[in-house]
């Protein structure tokens, strides 16, 4: 069976991996003019948008804003992104070490803006993951407009408009992974033919 799963908020905790990169920018700051971290920190929180900024960028910005090196700024939030592997959900292993034992082929099927990419894929190599994957499919388009067999897969995302989409395509299955804290969660899906499930435990593989 050939299983095709959405990487951010799905394997990987990344709204954790935004405070984390965050705190890295206010610590280093602090480190370097000799201040308190914690209204840097607020600081850099405040002023970045992840739905529009490039983290590299805006770490290279504050740097700039509080007269210190932008490149060792830069470089503790590459740091963070690079030492991954405590980002990504422990169930989520887990589901992929059964995938593994029962033989099925595993591909993570992941959205890359076309601004953000060297950001994106180093949160792959970073995340420690790779070895349990046949192959990565990145795209910047819909994730159900790929030259993909989709009725030869079973597909897990949490975006509701990707996982609606890939219904369309009359695959095998369609799964919802609906972590607590992730924002797409509080959205619901009419389609009662997608499964939900909170933790990757509870999903059967055979």
């Amino acid at each position: 069976m050939n299983y095709y799963i959405d990487f951010d908020n799905t394997l990987y905790e990344t709204a954790k991996l935004t405070s984390l990169m965050i705190a890295a920018i206010g610590n280093k700051i602090g480190e370097l003019t000799k201040r308190d971290a914690e209204p840097i920190i607020q600081d850099a929180k405040d002023n970045f948008n992840s739905t529009l900024d490039n983290i590299f960028t805006h770490a290279e910005k504050m740097g700039k804003k509080y007269n210190v090196d932008s490149d060792v700024v830069v470089d503790a939030v590459k740091s963070v992104v690079d030492n991954g592997k405590q980002i990504v959900f422990e169930d989520a292993i887990r589901f992929l070490e059964r995938l593994k034992e029962k033989g099925h082929k595993i591909f993570i099927l992941t959205y890359i803006p076309k601004t953000n990419q060297e950001y994106q894929l180093k949160k792959l190599m970073g995340s420690g993951i790779m070895q349990y994957f046949d192959g990565i499919i990145v795209t910047a388009e819909y994730k159900f407009l790929l030259d993909i067999d989709y009725t030869n897969g079973i597909f897990i995302d949490d975006d509701p408009r990707d996982l609606n989409g890939l219904f369309e395509k009359n695959p095998i299955k369609v799964i919802r992974i609906r972590k607590p804290n992730n924002k797409r969660s509080k959205i619901d899906i009419d389609n009662k033919e997608i499964e939900e499930y909170e933790s990757f435990d509870d999903i059967e593989v055979e």
